[in-house]
């Protein structure tokens, strides 16, 4: 078997970084064709600016968009479907995508407004998904380039290439994805809508309580290939993010889609050791100890609600709420065993793994997803009600107290990090 082929390059030069990255995986015109339509997928997912690290660098975006044009397509167009709640155009202005796209000549498509859809067949589905509602014009682009950040995530530990393409589905998808199971669902997208080449921006890599909250770090890295699979295997490597921490890189075994062993892998330009940039990456560890105020019970949890449970036991303490809630059972996983006497009213089970455990504890708040949304669990914890970020939730509650409480928060992690880096200097 053939070895999947990374480009690994480091440097200031953004452009420079990007062009040979194409180089070294034999040029543009190995990938493009001439006369074809290119859709570029960036990261664009919410509506923060440049310097926080939550989207693709706009740079990054400029240089892939020139090297591209080298082939002489017929178009090229960038697309995004934003996250849950958030409106796409306002993403691609806050990020900084729309001002280089409008210098370039280069057209913005906002996947979730098109209502010319196609009913995908998922051949051999996985998560329940048997059909996936794309848009017409996206499956009959030739060509598709995509461009995640790399970055700390708060729902799946780490967020590379694979992740990155679950942004091509609208809102509806999106919902249904976590509500099934989350991994196994990105696997189903990318069975339908497997992007050509990865090209991975890590300039100003996303460490700390991400995607809402990063802390970026002068990583100076641009990645690419052909595998989703090795690129964001080398990117883990390249940053010291332990991989068996990382769920998604099994079900990509299992359903075939990349090469994952090291020794399958050939790094070609500059070398993991040149690059090493350790990057802070709060949501591994042991959990079941961090909190010893709370009855924390994770048997069997995925490594997706192991991450969603450290960020929000550490927004509970950003907000004052930990201390108020202390001695309470929070459950992720379906391997526990939760005494009959503990009060129902103390207990919150996370995700639908743990939908068993109201069987004996029918009053106990159970928080539905796979995983479920990002700032639930906390929410719930703090206002005494189900919090399942589904449908209008996202609008009446989630999004208005992640307002609220984005400032506090802001504070409590950069404190935080500031703690690390003065233990790590060489992460920053």
């Amino acid at each position: 078997m053939s070895k999947s082929t990374v480009a690994l390059v480091k440097g200031e030069d953004i452009q420079a970084n990007v062009t040979k990255v194409f180089d070294l995986l034999g040029g543009v015109e190995n990938v493009i064709r001439p006369g074809t339509t290119v859709m570029i997928k960036p990261n664009a997912g919410h509506a923060e600016p440049p310097e926080t690290s939550v989207c693709t660098n706009p740079e990054v975006v400029r240089a892939v968009i020139r090297e591209v044009r080298k082939a002489n397509p017929k178009e090229i167009v960038v697309a995004e479907a934003a996250a849950i709640g958030c409106d796409t155009i306002e993403c691609f202005k806050v990020s900084g995508i729309q001002a280089v796209c409008d210098e370039e000549g280069v057209e913005t498509y906002d996947i979730k407004r098109d209502k010319d859809l196609v009913n995908v067949a998922v051949r051999d589905f996985r998560s329940n998904i048997s059909h996936v509602k794309l848009p017409k014009r996206l499956m009959e682009a030739e060509h598709l380039i995509n461009l995640p950040i790399l970055k700390a995530h708060a729902s799946m530990v780490f967020s590379g290439a694979l992740k990155n393409i679950k942004g091509v589905v609208q809102d509806k998808v999106h919902m249904q994805m976590h509500q099934l199971n989350l991994t196994m669902a990105m696997m189903d997208v990318w069975s339908v809508c497997k992007a050509d080449l990865n090209i991975m921006d890590a300039m100003r890599a996303a460490s700390g309580y991400s995607p809402h909250m990063p802390v970026p770090i002068e990583s100076n890295m641009i990645l690419g290939s052909k595998d989703p699979v090795a690129i964001d295997r080398i990117a883990c490597e390249v940053t010291g993010i332990d991989t068996s921490g990382v769920d998604y890189f099994n079900v990509a075994k299992e359903v075939g889609l990349g090469k994952y062993d090291l020794d399958d892998i050939e790094v070609v330009g500059n070398t993991v050791e040149e690059c090493f940039k350790q990057m802070w990456i709060p949501y591994i560890g042991d959990m079941s100890t961090r909190w010893p105020e709370y009855d924390v019970r994770c048997e069997g949890g995925c490594s997706s609600c192991q991450a969603l449970l450290a960020i929000n036991m550490e927004e509970l303490k950003a907000v004052g709420e930990y201390d108020k809630n202390a001695g309470s059972t929070v459950v992720i996983g379906p391997q526990n065993e939760i005494p009959k006497d503990i009060p129902d009213e103390k207990i919150f089970l996370h995700g639908n793994c743990t939908k068993k455990y109201l069987k004996d504890h029918p009053n106990a708040y159970w928080i539905l997803g796979c995983p479920p949304n990002e700032p639930a669990l906390y929410l719930t914890i703090q206002r005494k009600e189900v919090i399942n970020g589904m449908g209008d939730q996202e609008e009446e509650i989630i999004r208005p107290c992640m307002a609220r409480d984005a400032q506090v928060w802001h504070d409590y992690v950069f404190a935080r990090a500031e703690e690390y880096f003065k233990e790590h200097p060489d992460a920053k």
